[in-house]
């Protein structure tokens, strides 16, 4: 077994760093992320509000050239006027309630690599380095804290091979960013309770500072710091708490230019985009779980259910095997901690519950250790069987261990590729019983990719009017990128989230810039009806054709369950 038993209990001692062995290994898993997040970054459409994402870093990047060259002249304050800061930084705040980093970590990384690269791969870079970052973080913290190499790299072929971390990786949402941040900044105060140097604590509060100002969601992780550092180190909870809160408030702040001008007005967005949501009729999204719809929030057992059909069977396995035991017992308590706040989170009645894991995603990098410290504990149990203790070396048994456990979990990958989102296991009967069961099997839109919107305009003539229902503002978006033919007429009705309003008729409108707009009129009766398969946001047009029972078109199916289906309506 490839182990390192110097270390009691796994536990760093005094100022230990990982060693070598631990980098090389870290330094593998990034560069292994890396290439598989670059090489399959074409085959995955753009999810749900990157678009909106999109335009608005490019609004955020004209401010700063603004601010760069207010600075050079000497003169800021048109610049910084409450009105400028609404245009760039408040632009559509009801649909973009987050802080804003992560835009501007996207919007960076769209600037420097937007000469060489297409535009939607220029934003993704940014999300697929720090998927890669997480991969190894991963791997890297499991094996100094558990001292065994084998633990590390457990966690890191679970980030890896978690079908819903892979996807993630390549979409730059909210989600993997806050998951990394969290992650990162959980794993460095860990390290320094255990005897690391001061840079981890400050480190810590870095990363607690890019959770916070990522998601509101970001703020959970305050309550599990502050407790760790009490059991942990209650003599330093003071100096470590200013070092944290210091630390965190200057990212915080440095981050959103509009707390620099009014603070009230900031920190009413933040903490409105947390408190209120649930008011706000645009964001009562309905879900369907086990054939009864929902209103913004699903049952109490909604996240642990999908949870536990999302995770690869073998995986599962091994995050329930690191559980027991002594000797991983204070970092597996740790993990269970910082999940379980996210859990605890979700039960309030203004939380939303929706879009599968997606909420919860900051909970898996912790259940990736989890699984890595069950990889090592079964090849130790392992070790014990008489006919394996009779071999006086059993460097294969390591090999075999994580062949067994992360082979299937990575067939997977590759088996729903590139529908990972849609990957359900086999406790409700994969991904065609969980929509028998009247289960969501896919909700984040990115269906359209650029193979499947290269078949749409193979078949679909030039001026031929389209309904895209659901994903109306995903296809305005792809003819702004020019990956859907401008000439497509798109329109659609959509009922009115608002009560007492009628439906809204909407069309992709515009010449460089397709967006969605409103337009007082019904819209044109439509050639082809796009019909993504998230019945929870069907309209009445989606379930007729559903129930008249014509062929599709077209038709994107995953393991027999349709993704997207075409119609042809005249």
């Amino acid at each position: 077994m490839i182990d390192d038993r110097s270390r009691h209990a796994g536990m760093p001692s005094g100022d230990s760093s990982p060693g070598l062995p631990t980098r090389a290994m870290a330094g593998i898993f990034f560069l292994v992320s890396a290439v598989l997040m670059f090489a399959t970054e074409s085959d995955y459409g753009v999810a749900s509000d990157v678009g909106n994402y999109f335009y608005s870093s490019l609004r955020q990047l004209s401010w700063l050239q603004e601010f760069i060259q207010g600075l050079a002249a000497g003169d800021v304050v048109s610049v910084l006027s409450v009105e400028n800061l609404d245009d760039h930084w408040r632009w559509m705040n009801i649909r973009l309630p987050h802080p804003p980093l992560s835009r501007e970590i996207s919007g960076i990384s769209w600037l420097l690599f937007r000469d060489v690269l297409d535009p939607v791969t220029a934003y993704r870079v940014g999300v697929m380095l720090t998927f890669a970052l997480l991969t190894a973080g991963c791997a890297a913290f499991t094996a100094s804290v558990a001292g065994s190499s084998l633990a590390g790299i457990g966690a890191g072929m679970s980030v890896l091979t978690l079908p819903v971390l892979f996807a993630h990786g390549h979409l730059a949402h909210t989600d993997l960013f806050l998951a990394a941040f969290w992650f990162g900044s959980a794993a460095c105060l860990f390290r320094w309770t255990e005897g690391a140097r001061w840079r981890f604590l400050l480190m810590s509060g870095v990363l607690l500072g890019a959770a916070v100002s990522t998601k509101f969601t970001g703020l959970l992780a305050i309550p599990v710091l502050g407790l760790w550092i009490l059991l942990r180190r209650p003599g330093r909870l003071i100096r470590a708490t200013l070092v944290i809160a210091s630390s965190a408030l200057a990212v915080f702040f440095l981050t959103n230019p509009v707390l620099w001008v009014d603070p009230a007005l900031g920190l009413a967005d933040y903490f409105g985009a947390g408190f209120d949501r649930s008011e706000e009729p645009l964001n009562l999204l309905r879900t369907l779980y086990f054939g009864t719809f929902y209103a913004y929030r699903g049952p109490w057992h909604y996240p642990f259910v999908w949870t536990l059909i999302v995770v690869p069977p073998t995986i599962l396995v091994a995050m329930f095997a690191g559980v027991p035991g002594r000797r991983y017992r204070l970092v597996v308590g740790f993990c269970l901690l910082n999940a379980s706040v996210l859990y605890a989170a979700l039960m309030l009645p203004s939380a939303p519950m929706h879009d599968g894991v997606r909420l919860i995603l900051p909970a898996f990098p912790f259940f990736a250790v989890l699984a890595g410290l069950g990889t090592a504990r079964i090849t130790e149990l392992l070790e014990r069987l008489p006919a394996i203790r009779a071999h006086s070396s059993q460097p294969w048994l390591s090999v075999a261990v994580l062949a067994l456990l992360f082979v299937p979990a990575a067939a997977a990958v590759v088996r729903t590729h590139p529908y990972q989102l849609s990957y359900i296991n086999s406790l409700v009967g994969g991904v065609d019983g969980a929509e028998r069961r009247g289960l969501e099997i896919t909700n984040l839109k990115e269906i359209l990719n650029r193979d499947v919107l290269n078949d749409l305009a193979s078949f679909i003539p030039e001026g031929a009017v389209i309904d895209p229902g659901f994903l109306l503002e995903e296809t305005c978006f792809a003819q702004t990128l020019g990956r859907a033919p401008a000439s497509w007429v798109v329109e659609t009705q959509w009922p009115s989230l608002i009560p007492d309003r009628p439906d809204l008729t909407l069309v992709c409108a515009g010449s460089t810039v397709r967006a969605p707009t409103v337009v007082d009129r019904d819209p044109a009766a439509p050639h082809f009806l796009l019909q993504y398969n998230r019945k929870a946001m069907w309209r009445p047009i989606d379930w007729a054709v559903d129930r008249r029972g014509d062929p599709p078109a077209y038709e994107i199916s995953l393991e027999g369950a349709p993704l997207l289906r075409v119609y042809r309506l005249q």
